[in-house]
């Protein structure tokens, strides 16, 4: 290819690469929680990506399969599976911004959420400028 055909594809070529849209893919998946009790499906809702329980792998040690910590009393009773955990990630400034619910706490954290290596997905929730990061292996085929 010459270069002046170089030149002309790469307007198109960096505006496929910084396209939402591609990015959007990148986080899809089934995933595991990082204590191998979960497993998170990662797919769009509506405009944005969610990340909901879709299987348990195993309970955690003198938990139940309900939300028990949620803050609110009306929702203690509700099932772990199908539970949302990632809602709202949108695209921007290079990461899915969005929300996390952590059903150990009952607390939903402002999260940051990146394709991480190897297929995982690196969730981080923050309560100010406090963050906590978490990696989620992709699940095995």
């Amino acid at each position: 290819m010459t270069v002046r055909k170089l030149a002309l594809l790469a307007p198109f070529v960096f505006a496929f690469a910084a396209s939402p849209a591609l990015a959007a893919d990148a986080i899809d998946g089934v995933y595991v929680d990082s204590g191998g009790y979960v497993e998170v499906t990662v797919a769009p809702c509506g405009q944005a990506r969610c990340g909901k329980i879709t299987r348990i792998i195993r309970r955690k040690p003198g938990e139940s399969d309900r939300d028990a910590h949620n803050d609110d009393p009306a929702l203690r009773d509700r099932p772990i599976l199908g539970l949302t955990l990632l809602s709202g990630l949108q695209w921007r400034d290079g990461a899915w911004r969005g929300e996390v619910y952590n059903p150990e706490d009952g607390n939903t954290y402002r999260s940051v959420v990146r394709a991480g290596t190897n297929g995982a997905l690196e969730v981080e929730g923050c309560l100010g400028p406090f963050c906590r990061k978490r990696i989620w292996p992709a699940k095995s085929r």
